[in-house]
């Protein structure tokens, strides 16, 4: 075959490729949540964790974050996703700056909005731990990554854009007090709480 003849196919073969790798990357950022895209999957534990919802944290009338909660399987209880064992992960993107001292003060009124006084009283090491994780980071710009994260065995990990910040949470109750922040009986804001449990209708 000469090169003339072949120098179409190759093309041909060129456009192909990258069709398949726009549409590969299309159908793993299915979701774009306000220009955030959003993965269907993660892996995290060795398991391939699915989406269970996404949703916009908003105060007052300002879009704060969006957060996307992941678990071993998919459910609209949130007792169910609580109480699930198996790895967890939930992901806060940044829509706005905040200062680092504001988001962590808001995690701790979070946590002691949705446990008892003895259950805040155990969990008070861990909350030094993250406030001061805080406290460190001044700002927290637009775009910017926190990721909280449950592997058994191992604890709560959290990243900030993808930087581990310190050792494991070594105390098994420390993430799910953090999931009730957002999934508690007193949430950080119901309309999400409803989006993180699979109402897609009030994602935005």
């Amino acid at each position: 075959m000469t090169t003339r003849r072949l120098a179409p196919r190759l093309f041909a073969a060129a456009v192909c490729a990258a069709a398949l790798q726009i549409l590969t990357l299309q159908a793993a950022h299915a979701l774009d949540i306000h220009g955030v895209p959003v993965d269907e999957t993660q892996q995290l534990g060795g398991k391939t964790l699915p989406l269970n919802g996404v949703g916009t944290r908003y105060f007052l009338f300002f879009k704060v974050y969006v957060a996307a909660l992941y678990l071993p399987q998919k459910t609209g209880n949130a007792q169910t996703a609580l109480d699930m064992p198996g790895p967890k992960e939930m992901r806060l993107v940044m829509l706005r700056d905040v200062t680092g001292s504001e988001l962590g003060k808001k995690l701790t009124e979070g946590i002691q909005n949705n446990v008892s006084a003895e259950e805040f009283g155990g969990l008070i090491p861990s909350l030094a731990r993250l406030g001061g994780l805080f406290a460190q980071k001044r700002d927290l710009k637009t775009g910017e990554v926190v990721t909280l994260r449950f592997v058994p065995g191992h604890g709560t990990v959290i990243d900030i854009d993808g930087v581990p910040a310190g050792a494991p949470y070594t105390d098994p109750d420390f993430f799910k007090a953090l999931l009730k922040i957002w999934l508690g009986k007193n949430p950080a804001e119901t309309r999400l709480k409803s989006a993180l449990l699979g109402d897609a209708a009030v994602s935005q």
